[in-house]
């Protein structure tokens, strides 16, 4: 449950500038809305400046980078923290700054998951004291970033994923981790030790 409880403090999904050298913001893969979590060699985005931070700006709409200018983009825990009409035209602004071959991968709650692990610890959370997973459902709202705002299953965001342009798209194993050595939400399992996550990479067409 640690690792629930702590996403919201890791991970703000909005977003503003600052750090370092050009070098930096010139990398070709992007890890947006990085929160507490850097990424060594990746360009580390987020609206709150923060040692972890290598780039504030608005992942919404990244306007401190160029279109076509990465070769990866990486979210995790995210997404769900925008409104519904917020999602679409940030999945179409990453498809621009992605170069074409470029590869985004998104990790958000995923609903049916959440909803057949709830169903088969229908009595745990019957029990007083526990709660009927807020936290994982709602955000951590330690602050005005901290709430999400909607959700997903696969069904549903590849549909917007092909509405922003993408191709290929599928899912991608939870573990290990696709970046070796990084351990952040797209691995939450607890407390019942199953995957919470979706975890979907496409591609832009070349």
């Amino acid at each position: 449950m640690a690792v629930l409880k702590n996403l919201g403090s890791q991970i703000r999904c909005r977003f503003t500038l600052l750090r370092k050298s050009s070098q930096i913001r010139d990398s070709k893969k992007l890890h947006l809305g990085c929160g507490g979590i850097h990424i060594a060699g990746y360009c580390n985005v987020d609206i709150e400046a923060s040692s972890s931070v290598d780039v504030v700006d608005n992942i919404l709409t990244l306007t401190k980078f160029n279109n076509n200018c990465a070769e990866q983009i990486y979210a995790c825990h995210v997404l769900e923290h925008l409104s519904h009409n917020e999602v679409l035209p940030t999945l179409r602004r990453w498809f621009e700054v992605l170069a074409p071959g470029g590869e985004v991968r998104i990790s958000v709650p995923d609903i049916d998951r959440i909803v057949k692990v709830y169903i088969d610890n229908w009595k745990h959370f019957q029990t007083k004291g526990n709660t009927p997973w807020i936290g994982l459902l709602y955000g951590g709202q330690g602050d005005p970033y901290d709430f999400h705002k909607t959700g997903f299953n696969f069904c549903w965001l590849a549909k917007l994923l092909e509405d922003a342009g993408f191709v290929e798209i599928e899912e991608y194993p939870h573990y290990p981790h696709f970046i070796e050595g990084t351990c952040d939400g797209s691995l939450a399992n607890e407390p019942f030790k199953q995957y919470l996550s979706l975890n979907i990479k496409a591609i832009k067409p070349k």
